[in-house]
């Protein structure tokens, strides 16, 4: 604990950004045609097995799979739904709460996970929140363009 605060204070003295905690919190995926329970199930073990998901929910019922995921994961949506694509089912809009930070990336807002991954954003949130903020929104996979992120809520 002691060297992480030294770690954090010479990196803010050499003018380094210090690591933040941030990340996918929950998502749920929209996946249609996910009517076999047993094929379900397996995809199910195949997202629990991705290295910081925590819990998986589904619903076959309401076609959608729940993903709670570890805190200081480095887990992107783009892996969650390759996993579930892997099975045969296709990926529709995705519903997360996550933990980062608005930016500009190539002239375009985006939310920065602070983990190596950012979403484009569908519109830049007014006033632009500053610093790490918990946000809710809606991802919509744009093929070819890939995800577009609409913040319905900052905290």
């Amino acid at each position: 604990m002691k060297m992480r605060r030294h770690t954090a204070a010479v990196m803010l003295l050499l003018g380094l950004p210090a690591a933040a905690s941030a990340e996918l919190r929950q998502v749920t995926i929209d996946v249609p045609g996910m009517d076999c329970a047993s094929c379900a199930r397996a995809m199910s073990a195949a997202v629990k097995k991705i290295d910081g998901v925590e819990s998986v929910d589904l619903s076959v019922e309401k076609s959608s799979v729940e993903i709670r995921l570890r805190a200081e994961n480095r887990v992107t949506l783009d892996r969650i739904r390759r996993e579930i694509r892997a099975f045969g089912y296709p990926t529709r809009d995705a519903t997360i709460t996550a933990k980062g930070t608005v930016v500009e990336r190539d002239g375009k807002p985006a939310f920065d996970l602070l983990n190596g991954s950012t979403l484009v954003l569908a519109v830049r949130p007014e006033p632009a929140p500053a610093g790490v903020v918990n946000i809710t929104g809606v991802s919509k996979l744009q093929e070819p363009s890939g995800e577009r992120l609409t913040i319905t809520s900052v905290k």
